[in-house]
C-alpha cells in the first residue's frame, strides 16, 4: 500500500469510528420524536420519552422512542410498547432497561409476524399479538414455530384458541409436550372449542392443590375423548363445587 495512504486511510477510519459513537444531540431527537409522531406513536409516549432527555440524556431518550417509532414503521402493535413505556417512567425505571423491554417486545412481533407469514401464509392481528406477547413473555419460539406448522389449516378462532394455550400454559411453565398432547387430542377428536383457551386456570388450580401436570393432562385427555367441556376437567380429578368455589373455568 502506497505511504502515504495509510496515514489518510488511518484518519479516516478514526473519522469514522468517532462519528458512530457520537452522542445523540437534542436537534436529532427532535427529528426522531416527529418522525414517531407523524408516524402515529401516540402523543404521550413521545412526550413520555423526550422527558427522559432532561433528567437523563438525549441519547437515553433516543434509546426508548427508537423501538416505538421502528414498531410503527414496521405496522406492528404499538400499544403494548407504549404501555409499557408509561408503566416504566411511572415508576422510575432506568431509560437503558425500558429500551431493552421495548426492543425484545418489537423482536417478538417481529418474530410473530415471520412466523405467520412464512409458515401460516397470514398476518392476522390477533395471532400476532398472541405469538408476540408470548415471546414477549418468555415462552420458547420453537413452540409457537411447532403449533403453527401442525395446526395452521385450522380455523381462524381454534387456531387462535391454540395459540393462547401455548402462550398462557407456557408461560404458567406447563411443558409444551403435554400441551400438545391436549391440543392433539382435542383436534382429534374435534371436540376441541375456544373455551379450551384458558385451560391454564384448570392447571393453576391443581396446581393449589398439588396435583400434577400430567394428571391434568391426562384428565383432559379423557374429557376430550368424551366430547367434555373444559369444566368438567377438575371435576375428573375429584373436584366438588365445594372444592372449586364457583372459580369460573370457562372465561
Amino acid at each position: 500500500m502506497n505511504s502515504t495512504f495509510k496515514p489518510f486511510l488511518f484518519s479516516l477510519c478514526v473519522s469514522i469510528t468517532l462519528l458512530i459513537s457520537l452522542p445523540c444531540l437534542a436537534g436529532e431527537l427532535d427529528e426522531m420524536a416527529a418522525r414517531a409522531r407523524n408516524c402515529g406513536v401516540s402523543e404521550a409516549a413521545v412526550s413520555q420519552a423526550e422527558s427522559l432527555s432532561a433528567s437523563t440524556s438525549p441519547d437515553a431518550a433516543a434509546s426508548v422512542l427508537s423501538p416505538l417509532l421502528n414498531c410503527c414503521v414496521d405496522q406492528l402493535p404499538i400499544t403494548p410498547l407504549e404501555t409499557k413505556l408509561a408503566e416504566g417512567v411511572a415508576k422510575r425505571v432506568p431509560p437503558a432497561v425500558i429500551a431493552r423491554a421495548l426492543q425484545k417486545q418489537l423482536d417478538s412481533y417481529r418474530f410473530a409476524r415471520e412466523l405467520l407469514l412464512t409458515t401460516a401464509g397470514t398476518s392476522d392481528g390477533v395471532a400476532l399479538e398472541i405469538v408476540g406477547n408470548g415471546v414477549a413473555e418468555g415462552v420458547a419460539r420453537s413452540s409457537f414455530s411447532d403449533f403453527v406448522a401442525t395446526y395452521r389449516d385450522r380455523p381462524g378462532p381454534l387456531f387462535e384458541a391454540g395459540l393462547t394455550m401455548v402462550s398462557l400454559q407456557g408461560q404458567a411453565g406447563f411443558d409444551y409436550a403435554l400441551t400438545r398432547r391436549i391440543l392433539d387430542r382435542g383436534f382429534a377428536s374435534g371436540s376441541l372449542t375456544t373455551e379450551w383457551k384458558y385451560f391454564v386456570r384448570v392447571i393453576l388450580e391443581a396446581r393449589k392443590h398439588s396435583i400434577e401436570d400430567q394428571a391434568v393432562t391426562d384428565a383432559a385427555v379423557a374429557v376430550l375423548d368424551e366430547g367434555g367441556p373444559v369444566s368438567d376437567v377438575l371435576p375428573a380429578l375429584g373436584f366438588t363445587g365445594r372444592n372449586l368455589g364457583g372459580a369460573g373455568l370457562e372465561k
